[in-house]
């Protein structure tokens, strides 16, 4: 076997795979060497999403003329000097191969100046060649322009996104950017956007990203356990998103993602918090340069602890302690989180308990007679977060089988193969339970009813028969509905506003970041137009792509937005309307969630609860 070795231009490219992802990697790289440059105002400016171009200028202390080639040489790097160094890195940047990386799949021009120097220097490269290298005049620091991103290959190019995704990354990571260095003045422009930061600290930046909404929401956090500090802002219990995309962590002024860290703030929260429902923050983690390794991956964006557990516990009580004060009775905030809180390894989420209405009541129920048919619960619970992506809970999950659970109850993986129905109107209406369960009676069963799941599927055959039939009918909002989205949501929701519309829900831009709700489907008159908003940006962030399947779940988030369970408190003809309409529809069993709708008991398996019959 003969062993090669590989000229500059092939290794370069290899280099670059790793370094240059995309339009925005290339923005990050150059913007993070401006920072270290000790620069205090930096500009961005894309064209055709920055596959076309990137200009990126700064007022750092610039590069002088004669280092300019050297700067473009792999390994070669101005921030580290030793192998000790590796251990201790307190700049951004520090590979030693963007420059070269870029150079090799792009066309770059570097124009620098240093303060001591009267003239700058302009150096050319060209997919990985040197074209020239000359003297000018330019102000002080240093512009890299980028063009033609991956014209010389092809089969990197094919795989960007359309040039508004890959500016939706770039402006996405350009507010990453404001965050991690609140006292740099950032100013950002593009075709469609324009964007300047303050650098006037952590609020001013914060205010510059999120508006003033996320700042009236949030709380100021404020932590120091020598060596460690935390400091930020988090938002109120009440006041969360429906992704973890407003989760900003940043690490010795480094933007970085950590589940640990995620997992330490969730902890403070998740008594809170509905399902699918995330904390807003922006903290700020400070602490020795040894005691956190960011040389994990070449995008510097994962990081390891030197003493895990004792970094998410003092995040976990930073965040307790900005929180706490806020809450209108501290004493539900049930925590007294210490290092043996974060010992487990496991930062799965934590699960609310399930308030099961018959968790209690089951467990006095004697096992299953020999002979009977059971049901595989464990079916349920299986596919419930396959039905339609949307948080459900499965009350009934863990509940023995009773007698008439078959005849009644079928599991949700079974629920396309057996939609059984129900008729009410044959039964003898009883009372509710918990303002939530209809009782019902005929002969010798009982009936239990979830009034809020019945109400919702009802909504959902009704939106669905007449969306099916092109009859959908929509209510304008006497005053629409304002709410603010990120850069990355923005994107997803402009480029699903006409099956928005499809669906019956004005959807309109109000600026860059704000939309507006004005007109829904007349059946979800009285929507809970926060919940509805928030499951909507969910699933235009889920990775189902078909817009069929898209437009039946934002239905049945709108129904499940448009009921509100043991809240509404249904009079005597209500109830009746309610029995008669899901009788006169012939209602299926089950939610559009796959939850049931109605629970059978008979009386002789009630007698057994109470020991009167063997």
């Amino acid at each position: 076997m003969k062993i090669n070795k590989l000229p500059s231009e092939i290794f370069n490219r290899i280099a670059a795979g790793e370094v240059v992802e995309s339009p925005a990697s290339i923005v990050k790289e150059l913007a993070e060497n401006a920072i270290d440059a000790g620069a205090t105002e930096i500009t961005v400016s894309v064209r055709g999403g920055g596959i076309d171009r990137i200009s990126i200028t700064d007022n750092g202390c610039g590069i002088d003329f004669e280092d300019m080639p050297t700067a473009f040489l792999p390994h070669a790097t101005s921030k580290i000097k030793n192998l000790d160094d590796l251990d201790t890195i307190s700049t951004l940047g520090f590979r030693g191969e963007a420059l070269p990386s870029i150079g090799a799949v792009a066309d770059v021009t570097m124009v620098s100046r240093t303060a001591n120097s009267e003239i700058g220097g302009k150096i050319v490269y060209k997919a990985g060649r040197l074209i020239s290298h000359d003297e000018c005049g330019t102000s002080l620091g240093t512009t890299v322009t980028v063009e033609n991103l991956f014209e010389h290959i092809p089969a990197r190019k094919k795989f960007l996104g359309k040039p508004s995704r890959e500016e939706t990354k770039i402006f996405t990571l350009i507010e990453h950017l404001v965050l991690s260095n609140p006292d740099i003045v950032f100013k950002f422009d593009s075709e469609t956007k324009h964007f300047s930061s303050p650098g006037e600290g952590l609020k001013s930046a914060v205010f510059a990203v999120y508006g003033d909404s996320v700042l009236k929401n949030t709380v100021e956090v404020n932590l120091s356990d020598t060596p460690i500090t935390v400091t930020g802002f988090t938002c109120l219990p009440t006041y969360t998103k429906p992704s973890r995309n407003y989760q900003n962590i940043i690490i010795n002024g480094r933007y970085v993602e950590s589940t640990d860290i995620q997992y330490a703030v969730y902890s403070v929260y998740s008594a809170y918090l509905m399902k699918r429902q995330y904390p807003l923050f922006v903290l700020h983690i400070t602490m020795p340069y040894d005691m956190v390794d960011v040389n994990v991956h070449p995008s510097k964006m994962q990081v390891k602890f030197a003493d895990t557990i004792k970094i998410k516990s003092i995040v976990a009580r930073g965040v307790k302690n900005a929180v706490m004060p806020r809450l209108t009775d501290p004493k539900k905030l049930d925590l007294d989180l210490d290092d043996d809180d974060f010992k487990s390894d496991s930062n799965e989420e934590y699960v609310k308990p399930s308030h099961n209405l018959f968790k209690s009541f089951f467990e006095a129920i004697p096992a299953k007679p020999v002979g009977a048919q059971a049901v595989d619960n464990s079916s349920v619970a299986q596919t419930e977060d396959n039905i339609d992506g949307l948080a459900v809970d499965n009350t009934f999950a863990n509940a023995p089988p009773v007698d008439s659970y078959s005849d009644i109850y079928t599991p949700a993986a079974d629920f396309t193969q057996k939609q059984e129905v129900f008729a009410p109107v044959e039964c003898t209406y009883i009372g509710k339970l918990f303002n939530t369960y209809l009782i019902l009676e005929r002969g010798e069963q009982c009936y239990f009813i979830d009034q809020h799941a019945a109400h919702e599927k009802l909504l959902y055959d009704k939106l669905l028969k007449k969306y099916e039939e092109k009859r959908l009918q929509t209510q304008p909002l006497m005053i629409p509905f304002v709410f603010d989205v990120s850069a990355a949501d923005a994107e997803l929701l402009s480029e699903n506003i006409e099956l928005l519309e499809d669906c019956g829900f004005g959807i309109s831009p109000f600026g860059e970041y704000t939309f507006t709700l004005s007109y829904l489907p007349y059946e979800c008159v009285g929507i809970d137009l926060q919940l509805f908003v928030s499951d909507m940006l969910a699933l235009v962030n889920s990775r189902e792509k078909s817009p069929m399947v898209l437009k039946e779940r934002l239905m049945q988030a709108a129904c499940k937005a448009a009921v509100k369970g043991e809240i509404d408190d249904l009079g005597q003809s209500e109830i009746e309307a309610l029995l008669a309409e899901m009788t006169a529809r012939n209602i299926t069993l089950f939610c559009p969630h796959g939850r049931p709708i109605v629970i059978s008991f008979s009386k002789k398996e009630i007698e057994k609860w109470f020991k009167r019959i063997v």
